[in-house]
């Protein structure tokens, strides 16, 4: 028996329409991961005289909740150089193409492929990736958002990797009780991994 992705999610696409007239931008500053331009907008309610808005252009990125087979969340410990910290999260990842040529086997073959990287996960045989809706991280900022996963029968086969600039301290499996205490206390305190905490509590994926 295969693994198998369940659900039909939608994609998100950031593009003129219903409204929404970009009529002119100019890039401060380019980089691989971060544009940062300053635009002028026609909006719905605002046709007469565009608005200027300064924009950080980033990729999509995915965010995933593994599961393993005693039903304990695995979560991985990060540094984070911004903020001069070692955080606890979800596994997560940027999918590496500009945010309107992202489909859903890409975005699948990401959320795959981060399972891999960040803790040593494979989804086996009867192992199950279901999508569980996006968010946007910072949406007065920043176009970014981030497509949702629950993994579900993970198996942990192999060791993490640190990618680039990133470098993973470790892993750490916990009870949905430990993840609740975890939130609480503030010990989990980044936005996506908060956001996917929040959408597994409101789909039940939390209750003892």
């Amino acid at each position: 028996m295969m693994s198998t992705r369940t659900g039909h999610f939608e994609l998100v696409r950031i593009e003129d329409g219903n409204g929404w007239q970009k009529v002119s931008g100019e890039m401060a500053c380019v980089s691989p991961h971060v544009q940062i331009e300053t635009a002028r907008y026609l909006t719905p309610m605002r046709r007469e005289e565009p608005v200027t808005w300064t924009i950080a252009h980033r990729k999509a990125a995915v965010a995933i909740a593994p599961v393993l087979e005693d039903g304990r969340f695995v979560l991985v410990s990060q540094e984070r150089i911004p903020v001069h910290r070692t955080l606890w999260e979800f596994p997560a990842g940027q999918i590496d193409v500009p945010v309107n040529e992202v489909t859903r086997d890409l975005v699948e073959h990401t959320a795959i492929e981060e399972l891999r990287e960040e803790i040593g996960g494979e989804l086996p045989p009867g192992g199950t990736l279901e999508p569980l809706g996006w968010f946007f991280t910072s949406q007065g900022f920043t176009q970014e958002h981030v497509y949702f996963f629950l993994a579900k029968g993970v198996q942990i086969t192999g060791t993490h990797t640190s990618m680039g600039g990133e470098h993973i301290h470790g892993i750490r499996r916990v009870t949905a009780q430990e993840l609740r205490e975890m939130v609480a206390s503030n010990e989990i305190n980044t936005g996506p991994t908060l956001a996917l905490y929040a959408k597994l509590s409101a789909l039940g994926h939390l209750d003892a």
